[in-house]
């Protein structure tokens, strides 16, 4: 499954609001409760990552990195998805 057609739209706006990364999680959460594969929602930040870089919007690319982040090892186990 893909993620929602609306998914980057909704975490650009997060994003630009200033919510943490704490606060973004439950977007990606349900997500995966929809039944999106964790590589594809992955994927899709990567791709917003790229998406951002090319529009030279470092400090909006370095926040959703940080979304992405949750993803993996580099936070805390509890806190992962």
């Amino acid at each position: 499954m893909r993620v929602s057609a609306d998914f980057r739209a909704r975490l650009l706006e997060l994003v630009a609001a200033g919510l943490t990364i704490f606060e973004i999680r439950p977007l990606l959460a349900a997500e995966l409760e929809r039944g999106v594969s964790r590589e594809a929602l992955y994927q899709e930040l990567l791709d917003t990552i790229l998406f951002l870089r090319e529009q030279g919007r470092e400090t909006e690319e370095d926040r959703v990195g940080d979304v992405a982040d949750l993803m993996s090892d580099w936070v805390p186990r509890e806190h992962r998805l």
